[in-house]
């Protein structure tokens, strides 16, 4: 019996076979935390932190991440107006930068943006809580395993750990190694090495991170995908700008009919004549007119810099570059379609965002649900935790045409296809304050006397005047 006849001396899938057209497979599998050991993990933090710095494109690329998915409002929800009033007070102080992080620097929202930075540039960075209520940010490069090993006070070895990491058995992290920078060399201007500083226990750090396989340690960031194509780019740019600079030094060139000896009849280009007939071209001295001899002409050179090949493929470039984050092409260029394309682009973008917003909630909710307990065994909010409620509430998008997008969520609603609290949530606001803020509007109208028609009602009123 042939083992081909059943198929085991081969495959049918075409992606297996080797053709010599391509890079063959490795065969090789490990885990995501293997496929970036230490070095390479140092030097990807250092190249997506570099791009980050240094090319104003993905500068952008990583701030028009963070407006869409880092900026959240709380919500107290517990149907309990007292308590409720009393738990949003609370979570207002406690948004304070020096309520809220341990620098003082920082508040709530500044913090939290901040955070989903590092998370995007450097695949991960973990979160502190404090005995006092306060947070400390330790950057994702701070936590690995020491360049001298583990101190063997603490009972552990290098081995114990994975990127600074000990997990227990399932993967679920047990400590993390907390490193320091080490003093700056007065040579490279690089630290030297990380000094091992303590051991943190994981229920008090909340390790906030992008990971896309279970049994990954470590997170990676999708922008580490784009960071060639814009290291690229940006050094293409910095060619071509070159190459630009080199071509306006080469302005006019002057062709003549007949030959002559060179010392005679040579072109001078902004320099002084020795012999009358020379062309003197000064360009520095405005408008000129050129009087040339008959079978003579004079052009200027063109390069052509940038080409329109280098222009339409470094736009290319860049839209690849931005779907790593999920980025449309029309954010990047406002003219690059019409409302209809706008619009279908921002939509497909928010299911994008959504996953990562639903991330930052659960980090909110984390930090809230701690900081709330805090506040009850202070006693300064006298309340069972589980009689609590809230909701960190993304802020929304503007509407790109109000007239159009007002008048068609007005329709939704009356067919019964939608509701006024999630259509406002889309915007970022909450019907319920809304509702309770238009009420008082309402009675303070009244009490002075004025209208209290909204303008709808004011159009029926005059088209009904009219008829």
């Amino acid at each position: 019996m042939s083992w081909f006849k059943f198929g085991f001396g081969g495959s049918g899938y075409d992606a297996v076979k080797e053709k010599n057209r391509r890079e063959a497979p490795t065969g090789i599998l490990r885990s995501e935390d293997a496929e970036l050991p230490n070095l390479f993990r140092k030097k990807l933090l250092s190249a997506s932190r570099d791009i980050h710095r240094n090319f104003s494109i993905a500068a952008w690329l990583i701030r028009k991440h963070l407006d869409f998915v880092s900026t959240f409002n709380f919500q107290a929800r517990s149907g309990n107006d007292k308590l409720d009033a009393q738990l949003q007070k609370l979570v207002t102080w406690w948004s304070k930068p020096f309520n809220f992080d341990v620098t003082s620097r920082f508040g709530l929202q500044k913090f939290i943006r901040l955070s989903v930075m590092r998370r995007t540039v450097d695949g991960d960075v973990f979160l502190l809580k404090l005995k006092d209520g306060r947070v400390q940010a330790i950057e994702g490069d701070r936590i690995r395993t020491p360049d001298a090993g583990i101190p063997p006070e603490t009972g552990y070895t290098i081995a114990d750990f994975i990127h600074g990491i000990r997990t227990d058995p399932f993967g679920k992290p047990v400590q993390y190694s907390l490193c320091k920078r080490g003093k700056v060399s007065d040579a490279g201007g690089f630290p030297t090495q990380f000094i091992f500083e303590r051991l943190l226990d994981a229920k008090n750090v909340y390790q906030f991170g992008y990971f896309d396989r279970f049994d990954q340690v470590r997170g990676v960031s999708p922008f580490a995908a784009a960071i060639n194509t814009l290291r690229d780019t940006y050094e293409a740019f910095d060619y071509a700008l070159a190459k630009m600079k080199v071509s306006q030094l080469f302005a006019l060139s002057v062709f003549r009919e007949k030959s002559a000896e060179m010392g005679s009849h040579e072109t001078i280009l902004d320099g002084a004549s020795d012999s009358e007939d020379r062309y003197n071209v000064d360009f520095g001295r405005g408008p000129i007119f050129m009087d040339l001899d008959p079978g003579d002409r004079a052009e200027f050179l063109e390069t052509k810099t940038p080409s329109t090949e280098f222009k339409e493929f470094s736009e290319t470039m860049i839209g690849v570059a931005l779907k790593a984050l999920d980025i449309p092409y029309s954010f990047y260029a406002e003219n690059f379609t019409n409302y209809s394309g706008c619009r279908q682009a921002l939509l497909q973008y928010e299911l994008a965002a959504k996953i990562k917003r639903v991330d930052l909630q659960a980090l909110l909710d984390s930090l809230t649900a701690w900081r709330i307990s805090l506040w009850i065994q202070d006693g300064l909010l006298k309340a069972d935790i589980r009689d609590l409620s809230w909701e960190w509430v993304p802020t929304g998008v503007s509407w790109i045409d109000p007239m159009k997008e007002v008048q068609a969520n007005i329709l939704a609603v009356a067919a019964g296809l939608d509701t006024r609290t999630d259509i406002l949530k889309e915007q970022g606001k909450d019907f319920y304050a809304i509702a309770a803020t238009l009420a008082s509007e309402q009675i303070l109208l009244k009490s002075l006397g004025l209208s209290v028609n909204t303008p709808t009602q004011v159009t029926e009123t005059e088209n009904a005047v009219a008829a």
